[in-house]
């Protein structure tokens, strides 16, 4: 089986709780000698009077008075600091920084399609990204309408948990976020998948579960993850945002995976749909993976 690279954009900010990300990437992968990071910092709109307009330096070069660019953020020599003092390959390792031009999200978004990452990964109090999510402005609307990255949103996640509960409905995006799930762990054996349905949700299609859930293991296997490493569930509840929580707090997951639907949010609660809206909120521990 081929042996592939995983590309993360990891968002780094002064908020030292933008570090819950980089700590989880560093835990959840073993083989980091397939994993490449790029720490990405989005800088002040209104700078230090006389930088507005200079790029950020590159590591190789050195300001001086009057030069052609500004010191690169001291959060990001933090952040490759504590990678490199953790063992992580310094060849694996890449440091991007831009003064804000859009807003902070739309500049991340931007990055991430332009650099065509595998996944965004975000600390979950790291940025202002949740407060200018919901403010339900015109250009969030637009921009949640078209990102196509998987998001990893890290909240608290506790060290050393191990697995992936992979939520699954027969839905295209569901699809999509199980092929993510095999992508990312064809090469982590450590970490195994418990594929998720609930049973009081009627599959889209009016498919059959087995059939359900059969697709979503096909995708995984796809991937190359030995059938040993997959394992199926069906639960029924009414509340599944609740059931979710309660299964990856029982089972102590390192991550929870969802899709994410699109069409046009026109109000806060409609931004990722409740179910999405509610793991953002309260998903403790494990890291909520996002796919469109």
């Amino acid at each position: 089986m081929e042996v592939l690279e995983k590309h993360l954009l990891v968002s780094i900010s002064e908020d030292v709780n933008a570090f819950f990300g980089l700590r989880y990437v560093f835990g959840f992968f073993t083989r980091r000698d397939l994993v490449r990071l790029t720490l990405f910092y989005v800088g002040p709109r209104h700078p230090q009077p006389g930088l507005e307009n200079l790029p950020y330096c590159s590591l190789d070069e050195t300001q001086s008075f009057g030069g052609g660019c500004r010191p690169v953020p001291q959060a990001l020599h933090t952040a490759r600091n504590w990678l490199l003092d953790m063992g992580f390959p310094a060849e694996r390792i890449e440091l991007k920084a831009f003064p804000a031009k859009l807003g902070t999200v739309k500049d991340i978004a931007t990055e991430a399609e332009r650099g065509m990452y595998d996944a965004v990964v975000l600390g979950r109090r790291g940025l202002s990204w949740f407060d200018e999510m919901f403010d339900d402005s015109v250009s969030h609307r637009l921009l949640w309408e078209s990102i196509s990255f998987p998001l990893w949103v890290c909240r608290n996640p506790v060290r050393n948990r191990r697995n992936v509960l992979l939520c699954v409905d027969g839905s295209e995006q569901s699809l999509r976020v199980a092929d993510h799930v095999g992508f990312v762990l064809r090469d982590e054996p450590e970490h195994s998948v418990t594929v998720l349905h609930n049973r009081a949700s009627t599959p889209v299609g009016n498919r059959s579960i087995e059939s359900v859930m059969a697709e979503a293991g096909e995708l995984l296997r796809e991937n190359g993850l030995e059938e040993e490493r997959i394992s199926y569930l069906v639960k029924s509840s009414k509340h599944p945002a609740d059931m979710i929580l309660e299964e990856a707090r029982k089972g102590e997951y390192a991550a929870v995976a969802i899709g994410r639907t699109g069409g046009k949010p026109g109000a806060f609660s409609n931004i990722f749909g409740s179910l999405s809206q509610t793991l953002l909120r309260k998903l403790e521990g494990a890291a909520l993976w996002v796919s469109k």
